[in-house]
């Protein structure tokens, strides 16, 4: 069994913190950097869990009612692939302007299929602002929630089994630091701690 961890962890350097430091809520603000789970409505019951994924491959464009209306997500992460973290890094203006976002009734259309967990190695499902939160309130009124910004890698998407999914639901952001670890029985890459940034 091979796990990698694929959380973004931000240093007091980066921008991205140097960013959510001067916000006038920074303790809520801090919590939407680097790897976190989006929760403005509830929390998930539990602190951690192990959970199979399905993997789609959107770095091209964001995936069709077509892709995902026949599809059984039920008690899985459904991990979407857009290639932003990999072609632009993290947190920069090339990061936030790729869109990533899902056609409404995509969404509506994944959520029928009552994934536990949509992870994206990205800001987000929604356009900055109002839709992103309204959509992200969407998934929690499905019991699904939103990880954003995992450090995924096109080599993984062959051999990714599984996520271990962890985070303080203690937090009084409404963005949760959240640890993603990939599991696979082949090698995922490069062993080590998170992606530091």
């Amino acid at each position: 069994m091979n796990r990698k961890n694929i959380s973004i962890e931000i240093s007091k350097d980066h921008p991205a913190y140097q960013w959510a430091k001067r916000q006038s809520d920074s303790v809520n603000a801090m919590g939407h950097i680097g790897t976190h789970i989006d929760c403005y409505t509830k929390i998930p019951l539990e602190a951690t869990y192990t959970t199979p994924v399905h993997i789609i491959n959107c770095s091209e464009a964001m995936p069709t009612l077509a892709q995902v209306e026949t599809l059984n997500l039920s008690g899985k992460s459904l991990v979407l692939y857009t290639g932003n973290f990999e072609k632009n890094g993290y947190g920069n203006s090339n990061y936030g302007a790729k869109s990533t976002v899902l056609n409404s009734d995509v969404l509506d259309s994944i959520l029928n299929s009552s994934p536990m967990f949509i992870a994206i190695d990205s800001y987000g499902i929604g356009a900055h602002g109002d839709e992103h939160i309204s959509f992200d309130k969407r998934c929690e009124e499905n019991n699904c929630f939103v990880i954003e910004n995992i450090c995924l890698t096109k080599v993984m998407l062959g051999t990714l089994d599984s996520l271990e999914i962890s985070f303080d639901p203690t937090s009084a952001s409404t963005g949760k630091r959240c640890d993603v670890i990939a599991v696979s029985d082949e090698q995922l890459g490069k062993e080590g701690a998170a992606c530091e940034l």
